[in-house]
């Protein structure tokens, strides 16, 4: 029914005015009928009422003089109007002075039918008085009796005025019922001249209609959200620009990408992407303004056009209730999943004028929200042209470095609470710049991750750096860092223990350090290979604790082996901030009664070290005992180093194989 509504929407509506036409046109029709048939009524009343007034019988000079009036006079009068169903007369002089009311209706309780009847000293107007010849005046509401005046005419001299108001409220009654039935009899024979031919015209074209409908909707809709799709969020887009050059609207073009949308596919199958897509996009129709234009543009992409924009609290505003309106959780096949989008905006008219541009550079801002994650949104600004162009010069040096083992591992050493004795490294990935550099982890990892690269880097540097540590003496160790996509598919546990085999080396010579945010995502999944890696002998460490959640619930969900002090404490410490003493010795305390071992990044200076060996902090890493270096440089400047501190260093001339060391090139 609701289909066939919005097809016929317009015979329905044309059927229905006519309708509505002719029944208004009929009530009205009815109700002046009515009116007509009153007033004549009336006047044939007022008429015949005066006739008899004037009679030999009526004693009109009695009523206008009040004397030598017959006794039965009045009463006669009275009735022969009861009759006639005049409910009240009265008798004006040729003056317009009232001097007879048959009753009065303002003292009506009181003066009903008084014998003699009353004089409310009431005038005619001298519009009225003034009118020549014979006439009457109807005054008729509709609602009320009816009311006439008349003059008093005898040998062509008018003597006085005559008002009647009759009872008509019946007659009225029963010419409505009578109009009223001939209208419906009349309505119901329209509808079925009209109604029927109307019914076999849509039965006979519905299906035509519907299969052009169809067509009509796929080439201006996604079939999978009902949103417009590319094209036609092009035309309406340039639709409204067109307009907006007058008007100087402001504009918001907001580029919107569901995250990790391949990656529910992969895992949970096209049908549950697809069921995501649908949600995601009802959620995002009920964000917008009705005169916003939404679109899904590609497959994990929408697009807004947000109008009437007032600033940036209002983009702003908008782009935490779209945040806030996706993340709900939602449940596909059993597993709980929270949507998260990234939202890139170009302004209008100040970043573009037509819709290509407006897309590219609203892309451009998403790229950076997307690589930056911070902020509900990022708004285009121009040094961004600049940034892509860099960004995807960095994208090809970082698929080169994969296809051709382009990467390198820089190692920090790690040392005891005196600093005194080499405990390990930290291997740190290194990206070489084609122009002899190198190019920051800062600027690359982001790119690498957006673009699923950051799982296959990951597998080699744990290989890269379990074959180094293998040709180092046998009581270092190596520590890694992991992304959270590296245990998502749940194979990293084969990855290490590959690792292990193929170097050789025992899982106590390889530490891993996670994040706190790693466990706030499917943290049992996590777990669950963290044990596994804890049962080959890795050393499983928290790093950057003390900064994001610090949550304690992971310390005693999982028992890591380490925490590491993030280095913003060493940076607060130098700038005098205080109670950082006592923080940083809240740590360590925690630490050793949970019986985990704490090291302190970003080691600077004396003071540092020596306030951390006083708080009895394990193990130390900064710039302060060693910067990151490529292995190539290890064994002539950091293993030669401590092992000359701790005595076992042997003469200068010494070869390092004599030491039972073997350098390698760096990766």
């Amino acid at each position: 029914m609701l289909n066939v509504l919005k097809r016929y929407w317009a015979t329905i509506l044309g059927a229905a005015i006519i309708a509505g036409v002719v029944t208004l046109g009929t009530l009205h029709i009815g109700a002046t009928t009515i009116g007509a048939l009153v007033e004549t009524a009336l006047r044939t009343k007022g008429e015949k009422f005066s006739e008899l007034l004037l009679s030999t019988d009526g004693n009109v000079d009695a009523f206008l003089t009040g004397v030598s009036r017959a006794a039965d006079a009045e009463t006669k009068i009275r009735q022969l109007a009861a009759l006639a169903d005049i409910d009240t007369f009265s008798v004006f002089d040729r003056n317009g002075e009232e001097v007879f009311r048959s009753r009065s209706d303002r003292y009506e309780w009181l003066l009903r039918d008084r014998p003699g009847g009353i004089s409310s000293k009431d005038r005619l107007s001298d519009r009225i008085l003034n009118s020549p010849g014979k006439w009457q005046i109807v005054y008729d509401d509709g609602r009320t009796n009816p009311s006439l005046v008349t003059p008093l005419i005898r040998d062509g001299q008018t003597i006085g005025y005559l008002s009647v108001v009759a009872d008509m409220i019946d007659d009225r009654t029963s010419y409505g019922i009578t109009l009223r039935d001939a209208s419906l009899s009349v309505l119901a024979l329209l509808l079925i001249a009209t109604g029927v031919p109307s019914l076999i015209y849509i039965r006979r074209h519905r299906k035509i209609a519907e299969a052009d409908d169809r067509i009509q909707f796929l080439a201006n809709h996604d079939p999978l959200t009902h949103l417009f799709n590319r094209t036609r969020m092009q035309e309406e887009t340039q639709r409204i620009l067109a307009t907006s050059r007058a008007t100087r609207e402001e504009m918001a073009f907001c580029f919107i990408d569901i995250a990790g949308l391949s990656d529910i596919n992969d895992s949970l199958g096209q049908g549950a992407g697809d069921e995501l897509l649908q949600i995601v996009a009802n959620r995002l129709t009920s964000t917008v303004d009705r005169t916003d234009l939404l679109a899904r543009i590609g497959a994990d992409d929408f697009v807004l056009l947000r109008r009437r924009v007032t600033g940036a609290d209002d983009l702003a505003a908008v782009a935490l209730s779209i945040k806030r309106a996706v993340a709900e959780p939602v449940e596909l096949k059993g597993q709980i999943i929270r949507p998260n989008v990234s939202i890139g905006v170009a302004m209008m008219p100040r970043d573009g004028r037509t819709y290509g541009e407006l897309v590219n550079h609203a892309e451009l801002a998403l790229f950076q929200h997307k690589t930056s994650k911070t902020g509900d949104c990022v708004v285009f600004e121009q040094h961004m042209d600049e940034e892509v162009h860099r960004r995807r010069q960095i994208e090809a040096t970082v698929r080169d470095a994969l296809a051709n083992d382009g990467f390198e591992l820089f190692y920090q050493p790690i040392v005891d609470r005196a600093g005194t004795q080499l405990l390990g490294f930290e291997a740190l990935l290194r990206l070489p710049d084609p122009a002899g550099g190198y190019i920051s982890p800062v600027l690359f990892i982001p790119i690498a991750e957006t673009r699923g690269y950051i799982k296959e880097i990951g597998t080699w540097v744990i290989r890269k750096a379990a074959e180094q540590i293998a040709h180092w003496p046998d009581h270092l160790f190596v520590s890694v860092n992991l992304s959270a996509v590296q245990f998502r598919d749940g194979d990293l546990v084969g990855i290490v223990k590959q690792a292990l085999s193929k170097a050789g080396i025992e899982g106590r010579r390889l530490e891993i350090e996670v994040v706190e945010s790693l466990l706030l995502e499917r943290s049992d999944d996590i777990l669950g290979q963290l044990n596994e890696l804890k049962a080959l002998g890795v050393s499983i460490d928290m790093d950057d604790f003390g900064t994001g959640y610090s949550s304690l619930g992971y310390l005693w969900r999982f028992p890591f082996d380490k925490l590491k002090i993030d280095q913003s404490f060493m940076v607060a410490f130098d700038a005098g901030e205080q109670n950082v003493s006592e923080i940083l010795g809240t740590i360590v305390s925690l630490a050793h009664h949970m019986h985990m071992k704490v090291t302190a990044e970003g080691v600077e200076t004396k003071e540092q070290a020596d306030l951390l060996a006083s708080l009895g902090c394990d193990q130390q890493q900064g710039y302060y005992f060693g910067k990151p270096m490529p292995a190539n440089r290890i064994a002539g400047e950091i293993l030669a180093r401590y092992q000359t501190r701790t005595g076992h260093a042997r003469e200068a001339t010494t070869p390092m194989s004599a030491l039972g060391m073997r350098t390698v090139p760096s990766a």
